[in-house]
């Protein structure tokens, strides 16, 4: 027979274990758990949604014009049209000289991503192509966020953190969209962007 002293101790722990575990359920329905910035974005871009259609080897590569240092800055995009292989890639440009002097923070139909700097129109990888479970493949819509201070850049996927980058190549610059598929022509829908600038 368990002394009562004891069924009162394992009935309060029950009792704090069930309201911790309810105060963490609203806090993570109420954002406690988002990767974005608190408060309305500084900027959202207005020429969205943007349909860009590539060829094979083509890339395309739209910038905003709206620059970035030290920011937060998220996209959602929709493939809409793939070639049989697809593979594509899609996502956010940042801190951008011009079109061909770039970084690029992509993803694939195939659920892969990459983060790369585009120098000279070459790439080149600062992360490599490598699988990604929260990656939502084929014609689905995929959420992108790349937060940046100085030389040190976090990308996250659907809310989901991926990985951190530090290069200093560029510490600034503008913001954009871009696409590319190898094998075939292809569509993408970029339906919104957000930037949120971090204070000096």
């Amino acid at each position: 027979m368990v002394a009562s002293w004891l069924w009162e101790h394992l009935l309060l722990a029950t009792g704090l274990i069930v309201l911790v575990i309810l105060v963490l359920v609203a806090g993570l329905t109420r954002g406690w758990n988002s990767p974005r910035p608190r408060g309305r974005p500084d900027w959202e871009a207005q020429i969205l949604p943007r349909r860009l259609d590539v060829t094979p080897n083509c890339p395309s590569v739209a910038l905003f014009d709206q620059r970035g240092s030290d920011f937060a800055f998220e996209g959602l995009i929709q493939p809409t049209k793939l070639p049989k292989s697809a593979l594509v890639d899609y996502g956010l440009i940042y801190r951008a000289q011009d079109i061909d002097n770039h970084y690029a923070f992509l993803i694939g139909a195939d659920g892969y991503y990459a983060v790369m700097k585009v120098e000279g129109g070459r790439r080149t990888a600062l992360v490599p192509w490598q699988q990604f479970p929260h990656i939502r493949q084929g014609l689905e819509r995929n959420r992108l966020l790349v937060s940046c201070a100085g030389p040190v850049c976090t990308f996250r996927i659907n809310d989901e953190y991926a990985v951190t980058v530090e290069d200093d190549r560029w510490v600034s610059g503008n913001l954009g969209i871009g696409a590319e598929s190898p094998e075939g022509e292809a569509a993408f829908t970029f339906l919104w962007a957000q930037l949120w600038l971090r204070d000096d």
